[in-house]
């Protein structure tokens, strides 16, 4: 069984949109993929970080959609990982891929946004997004996904292709890839597994979280970019990253 981890760090001035959700540099990224490098040699995982665009549409964090456009993902790898840039495997991290061995569903960590809401919260969260118009409240409940930790595999590259190389029809600068992402996942009727909250645990500061029960920390969007507690962790965790911290807002 042959299995990757892959993440995606490229110039966003490389495209067209590149503030597109207020998604810019950070220093997370050498944590990131400093860690990931580490979790991968330690149970035996392909490891690539992807650097220059290939899809080369509206901002990078549309790059991700090439696992499934381009067939030599599939063909060289049982099993793919996504993970974002702003994601850190902590050390005591277990082997993602032997705790989820099924080949049949596509995976990602439950998202409580929409699991523990109704379907009618659900369905009212999403109204204003006019890409999940004909999307039922119980489907967003409970197939919709927090899109920085995802498994592929070759069967569900397979059920989610039609859908996913429809990519460039996204002209709405509203909808963002993630959404696009979900509208997918739910259109192509993709087998779909909640994997445990510990592989993406989305936090700001590690003072609310618990990290022996913690595998894969995210830091939460743009608060990636200030200050916090989160960092004194990471800097006590791989001392031997000299990330510059000045770009920090408090």
């Amino acid at each position: 069984m042959k299995n990757l981890i892959i993440q995606y760090y490229i110039d966003t001035n490389l495209y067209t949109q590149p503030n597109f959700n207020n998604l810019y540099a950070s220093p997370a990224e050498q944590y990131s993929s400093h860690s990931f490098q580490l979790y991968c040699k330690k149970h035996g995982i392909d490891y690539i970080k992807i650097t220059k665009p290939k899809l080369g549409f509206k901002h990078p964090t549309w790059e991700r959609f090439d696992l499934w456009i381009d067939q030599s993902w599939r063909d060289q790898y049982d099993r793919i990982l996504y993970v974002d840039s702003d994601v850190f495997a902590l050390p005591h991290a277990t082997n993602i891929f032997d705790e989820y061995p099924d080949l049949d569903t596509f995976k990602a960590a439950v998202y409580k946004k929409y699991r523990q809401g109704t379907p009618e919260q659900c369905k009212e969260i999403t109204k204003d997004i006019s890409l999940f118009n004909d999307i039922n409240g119980e489907d967003i409940k409970t197939k919709f996904i927090q899109p920085g930790v995802f498994m592929l595999n070759k069967k569900c590259i397979e059920d989610m292709l039609p859908y996913i190389s429809q990519y460039k029809d996204i002209t709405d600068d509203k909808i963002d890839d993630g959404m696009f992402l979900n509208y997918c996942i739910v259109k192509s009727g993709v087998s779909y597994k909640d994997m445990m909250p510990q592989w993406n645990f989305k936090n700001n500061g590690c003072e609310k979280f618990n990290k022996k029960s913690t595998y894969f920390l995210h830091a939460a969007g743009g608060k990636k970019h200030k200050k916090g507690n989160m960092w004194n962790l990471l800097k006590n965790i791989y001392p031997e990253i000299n990330a510059d911290l000045s770009q920090f807002s408090n």
